[in-house]
């Protein structure tokens, strides 16, 4: 991926509502340079208005590592 360091593991994907702060995940990033990632239906994009990337390890642990490699507002 452009700009994004090299992590043992892979980037994901995830919304977050910045008033109670949870999050969601949106998927995976893999190795295309443009990465097509579906929202459910349902998601309210005014309450979720931020996106950030994260350092994930291959642990079976679906939480957010913590490790945050990107944030920022969504627009539009």
């Amino acid at each position: 991926m452009t700009n994004l360091p090299d992590v043992v593991g892979y980037y994901e994907v995830w919304l977050i509502n910045p008033r109670n702060l949870e999050m969601f995940s949106v998927g995976v990033l893999g190795d295309e340079q443009d990465e097509l990632l579906p929202l459910p239906p349902n998601v309210d994009l005014q309450a979720y208005s931020v996106v950030d990337v994260s350092a994930e390890a291959y642990d079976n642990d679906t939480a957010h590592s913590g490790t945050s490699l990107l944030r920022g507002a969504l627009t539009g």
